[in-house]
């Protein structure tokens, strides 16, 4: 696993780039990271370019807010007076909105590339893989999902990144085989069953055999079964609890099942299979109701859907960015 700068056999020039940029922006950047920056950069003509690009479009970001401002105020009455000055109802919408189109490019993108190059192996957003380690387990990593493996004589530990996988484990009672998301642990000998880490929180869902679930030292771990999954969140274990598996496990077969769900949670979901990001700007549609089965194959289809059932309008953006509301 790369541990000090961009693996040039695993990404493109521009990804280099981009995990840089990421970098170089993060609140615990060291000196020694920038130094091997400054090298990495001088390194060839074609590295120089690539960041240059980088830092330009980050510089443009502002471009998109401006069209959905434009956007905005021709569906708006014209005023019936004209507004004092520092008043301008639309220019400080107009500001409001590049500053969320930057806080969603940049919060998004930055971070999962950054992610990646810590890696070992990693997927894009609607990308599924299948990799079979040495000892013979068999991964699947879902959608937009990066880990980390550690295979050694005592243990096979797996640190996911972010996003989801489904781990078949080969049996080895000498070195159990350990998932974790940096604050809770999912420990297997011999099984099937996925992990899905949401910031510092964690789903274990079990499909077979069994899975021993732990957080911290003050709760006991929870044994999970098959057919069975538990929540962790801020360091805590929760209750384990029947899971119906052909819904919780849909993606395995290219689906999505949501039943009763808010679409602030469907949307969540969906961003994860889309290179772009579905923002919802008006806070009344946040908790409305959606029930449906959709194709992960085919994420633009809930944007549609939705317009259409809860009478939502949207804006289409550069980068796939598209504002509902």
């Amino acid at each position: 696993m790369p541990s000090t700068r961009p693996s040039s056999h695993r990404q493109s020039v521009s990804d280099q780039a981009t995990a840089w940029f990421a970098r170089l922006h993060a609140d615990d950047v060291t000196a020694a990271e920038q130094e091997q920056f400054k090298n990495w950069y001088r390194e060839s003509q074609e590295h120089a370019k690539a960041y240059d690009k980088m830092r330009l479009l980050w510089q443009q970001l502002e471009a998109p807010g401006k069209r959905v401002h434009a956007r905005l105020a021709a569906e708006q009455p014209a005023p019936a007076h004209q507004p004092l000055p520092g008043k301008q109802p639309y220019a400080r919408r107009a500001i409001a909105l590049s500053a969320l189109v930057l806080a969603v490019l940049l919060s998004y993108r930055l971070p999962v590339h950054y992610q990646n190059w810590q890696s070992d192996y990693y997927t894009a957003p609607g990308k599924q893989l299948t990799v079979v380690l040495d000892d013979g387990s068999r991964l699947t990593l879902n959608t937009d999902t990066a880990l980390a493996v550690n295979l050694s004589d005592k243990q096979r530990r797996i640190e996911l990144l972010r996003g989801e996988a489904f781990f078949q484990v080969s049996p080895d009672k000498s070195r159990p085989f350990i998932v974790s998301n940096g604050v809770a642990n999912a420990r297997a000998v011999g099984t099937a069953f996925s992990v899905k880490k949401a910031d510092d929180d964690m789903r274990v869902i079990v499909s077979e055999g069994t899975v021993e679930v732990s957080a911290g030292k003050a709760d006991a771990p929870a044994l999970v079964h098959i057919n069975q999954q538990v929540d962790c969140q801020q360091g805590r274990v929760g209750p384990v609890m029947d899971s119906d598996i052909l819904e919780t496990l849909a993606w395995r077969r290219g689906q999505l099942i949501f039943k009763r769900q808010p679409l602030s949670r469907v949307i969540k979901e969906v961003n994860r299979y889309r290179s772009g990001q579905i923002v919802l700007i008006n806070p009344k549609l946040k908790e409305r109701i959606v029930s449906g089965v959709f194709d992960t194959a085919d994420p633009g289809a809930v944007v549609d859907g939705i317009k259409t059932t809860l009478k939502a309008s949207s804006v289409n953006l550069p980068n796939q960015l598209v504002l509902l509301y």
